[in-house]
């Protein structure tokens, strides 16, 4: 088994290549993305630019052997691969989200690696880099010691899961004894509690599968890596029925806009949304976004707190 993961790590290592390993080692890259026309560009903290070049054939191979490391095939049947990469650096396993796109979906071959968020990063330290004020620290905070649920909400690479992670740490620090239940696609939430059992979706069981068998885990608190389609209307029952406390993240505009995002998704399941129910499952709404302002490059613009609906004036918050 030994070998054969050298040989495994030893082939991937040979195709990512040098240039793709150096951008994986580098702690100021977080994303890395090949497009059709060999062109291989970098996105970290000081912003995007052109990294290099791949050949159609060199994306090929390493498209392949991620692929089948996975037990997946990808073809001209199935022409998209969604998974994940692990790669040794050091002596030491990181894990990687990778995307890939082959023909007829491209012209060449293309693929996008994402690094996970690091190792957590206090609240504290959103404070002192000016992410969060004072004041919004102190509201996180008390959402999480009186177990409200939190909803993280920002556009793509904005810093919801490295958020999402120092929440996670503070609730580590604060409630030691919970029982937390995660559920993720990819494992980049990083829960510090002893107790804690962490699902990640497989083609067997999806993310909607995962939420309810989450809830029959005896659970003090259910906490959902991103919601994206219809396990959203699980999200809203899981947190409405005895597990108060919960924390997901979701893809919007604006704190208000990832309410009507969850009413959205809620309607994947053909299932009409009740915006109370959502109201009473969601507490608190947190909206990050990039900014070209502070030392990260994030900036927490808004946090809602919700307090009702009504059909005139929609959602009532402060």
């Amino acid at each position: 088994m030994l070998r054969e993961m050298e040989r495994t790590q030893c082939k991937l290592k040979e195709d990512l290549g040098p240039l793709v390993l150096s951008a994986l080692a580098d702690e100021e890259i977080f994303e890395i993305m090949l497009n059709p026309d060999g062109k291989l560009f970098v996105e970290g903290f000081k912003g995007k630019k052109h990294y290099g070049e791949m050949s159609a054939g060199a994306a090929k191979n390493l498209i392949n052997t991620v692929s089948s490391v996975a037990e997946r095939i990808t073809n001209s049947k199935s022409p998209s691969f969604g998974g994940e990469l692990w790669v040794e650096f050091k002596g030491e396993f990181k894990l990687y989200r990778f995307q890939a796109f082959i023909p007829p979906v491209v012209k060449y071959p293309a693929f996008i690696i994402r690094k996970p968020a690091g190792q957590s990063i206090p609240l504290e330290e959103f404070l002192a880099d000016g992410i969060i004020t004072k004041e919004q620290e102190e509201k996180i905070k008390e959402a999480v010691e009186n177990k409200k649920s939190i909803l993280v909400a920002g556009g793509t690479q904005s810093g919801k899961t490295t958020l999402a992670n120092a929440i996670l740490d503070y609730l580590a620090r604060v409630c030691p004894g919970d029982r937390i239940i995660t559920v993720e696609d990819t494992l980049e939430l990083r829960c510090l509690v002893q107790d804690c059992v962490s699902l990640q979706t497989a083609p067997e069981k999806s993310m909607n599968d995962l939420i309810f068998d989450a809830m029959r885990s005896r659970p003090d608190r259910i906490i959902i890596g991103e919601v994206r389609g219809k396990e959203a209307h699980s999200l809203i029952k899981a947190w409405n029925t005895g597990h108060p406390g919960g924390l997901s993240t979701i893809h919007a505009n604006s704190a208000e806009s990832s309410l009507r995002r969850l009413e959205q998704l809620i309607m994947e399941a053909n299932v009409e949304p009740v915006p109370e129910s959502i109201v009473e499952a969601v507490n608190l709404v947190i909206y990050i976004q990039k900014t070209n302002k502070g030392k990260k490059g994030r900036q927490v613009t808004e946090i809602i707190e919700l307090k009702g609906y009504s059909k005139e004036k929609g959602y009532i918050y402060e």
